[in-house]
């Protein structure tokens, strides 16, 4: 038999002290959490962001009445201004991605993917990569027939034609991409694209065995494109197609730019970037813009060249790529046309008087050739027949489009063979019927990418080709053997 005492005050004291260190302790806990939790909110006065280094429009602090009414979205919209605006966000952004791609080799954002020695990749060209997304054939035909129009008109307007395809990175240079993503198998889409521009007879130059071959490293190591070295070899080649006597700068001076910040490296890291340097050459600067563009990276550039051995005129569509272009061939012609403005406006190569046509396009935007044709006028057509008219889907629609007639549609499927030629013509109030050649396009839906049809066709006729105000519009498929109309609009 247990016999139990009576406890002393100095007994009880003791029992409660650890109940009451627990409840201090708990009551720290939940103070510094709460604090942590403020900091970023009650330091936003004191921690102002790098707007300049965001790669997105930041929110603005919205307004609590618009338009004389009371603003129903305020809360919502001030929600989305502190999350843009938090106080330490870049640096937690920064260290946060910092975690993943040292310590993972993974990357926190879907646009970056991390590679091995400090090698980054756009993830926009894992589809080409991979061969996950393959063009279909009549796109890569459809493209492949746009640019032969392309060159003929260039050809026409007595300038020499020139398209090239700037490799992706990972195309490349593989060999520091990430072990867990693998390579696809079978030809890329631009390895199916060049054999459709040789077989349209397009003058090209292939940058995939020229830069591929090379035992330098001619990209950079934290953005999307070649550097100032790989820019150098791609200018060079080209004009050597050409034959075009250039200064090839082999011997000229080289500087470095210690301050160029990779766009993969921006997308990765808001603050606390690291340039990598990269070559300049000085003597490839001599000249300067004449319209308002500012830098290589402006959408819209024209230029004149200050070198005594400048020469002839020269209309480039390009992309990003040709920012590190640009300084070599503004310097070698006296006058220059840089556009990337899309699509391509031939008009520029008459109005330009060029001398030269280059069509310089990233690997991952090939199919910009099939979904956007250059805005040109149609090409006229002779001898062409109809053998019968058939009643098919086929779509047609005509708009005045500046100094043209867009006559634009989708075709029936089912009466359009292979190398097959689309036609439109325009019957007169004499029954006479003068044909255009048309444009293929693959068409695409609202959202911008998502693929509708490979069987558009457009055709902007000159307005002063059309001698009356109403006429009648007749589309027509002509094949290896017999041609016939597809569709008719009263206009």
């Amino acid at each position: 038999m247990k016999i139990h005492g009576k406890h002393t005050k100095h007994e009880d004291a003791q029992a409660k002290e650890p109940s009451s260190q627990k409840n201090w302790g708990a009551l720290f806990f939940v103070v510094v959490v709460m604090v942590a939790l403020s900091l970023p909110f009650l330091c936003m006065p004191w921690a102002p962001q790098q707007e300049e280094a965001e790669l997105q429009e930041l929110a603005t602090w919205p307004s609590l009445c618009v338009d004389g009414e009371v603003n129903v979205n305020y809360l919502s919209e001030v929600g989305a201004y502190f999350d843009d605006h938090f106080a330490f966000r870049q640096q937690i952004i920064t260290t946060n991605a910092h975690m993943y791609a040292q310590g993972f080799k993974t990357s926190p954002t879907d646009q970056v993917v991390v590679g091995n020695n400090g090698w980054l990749y756009y993830a926009g060209t894992m589809a080409d990569y991979q061969r996950t997304r393959p063009l279909s054939d009549r796109a890569i035909d459809n493209a492949a027939y746009n640019m032969s129009l392309l060159q003929a008109y260039a050809t026409e307007q007595g300038a020499q034609f020139l398209l090239m395809v700037a490799p992706n990175k990972n195309s490349l240079y593989s060999q520091n991409m990430p072990y867990y993503e693998l390579a696809g198998v079978g030809q890329s889409n631009a390895q199916r694209m060049q054999a459709a521009f040789d077989a349209y007879g397009i003058n090209t130059l292939n940058l995939f065995d020229l830069l591929g071959s090379d035992e330098h490293v001619l990209y950079m190591k934290t953005d999307t494109h070649w550097n100032t070295e790989g820019a150098r070899r791609a200018y060079d080649a080209a004009l050597t197609e050409l034959d075009i006597k250039h200064d090839d700068y082999l011997n000229a001076a080289v500087t470095w730019d210690d301050s160029f910040v990779g766009d993969l490296e921006a997308m990765l890291y808001l603050v606390g970037r690291t340039p990598e340097p990269v070559e300049v050459y000085e003597a490839a600067q001599q000249f300067s813009y004449t319209n308002e563009a500012t830098s290589v990276e402006d959408a819209d550039i024209t230029t004149i060249s200050h070198s005594d051995q400048a020469q002839g005129s020269l209309v480039m569509y390009r992309d990003s790529f040709g920012n590190a272009l640009l300084p070599f061939f503004a310097t070698q012609f006296s006058q220059a046309s840089f556009t990337k403005l899309v699509p391509y406006n031939a008009v520029d190569i008459a109005q330009q008087q060029a001398d030269v046509v280059i069509v310089e396009r990233a690997e991952r935007h090939l199919d910009f050739f099939a979904t956007n044709p250059p805005i040109m006028p149609a090409p006229a057509a002779e001898n062409v027949r109809c053998d019968y008219v058939v009643d098919t889907t086929t779509t047609v629609t005509a708009e005045n489009d500046g100094p043209y007639v867009k006559v634009s549609g989708v075709l029936d499927e089912m009466y359009v063979p292979n190398n097959s030629t689309i036609y439109v013509g325009l019957e007169q109030d004499d029954g006479q019927v003068r044909y255009y050649e048309a444009c293929r396009q693959s068409v695409v839906g609202e959202d911008g990418w998502s693929l509708e049809t490979d069987y558009g066709y457009v055709a902007r006729i000159a307005a002063d080709d059309i001698p009356n105000d109403s006429f009648v519009i007749h589309v027509v498929v002509a094949g290896e053997t017999s041609s016939c109309e597809v569709a008719s609009l009263d206009y």
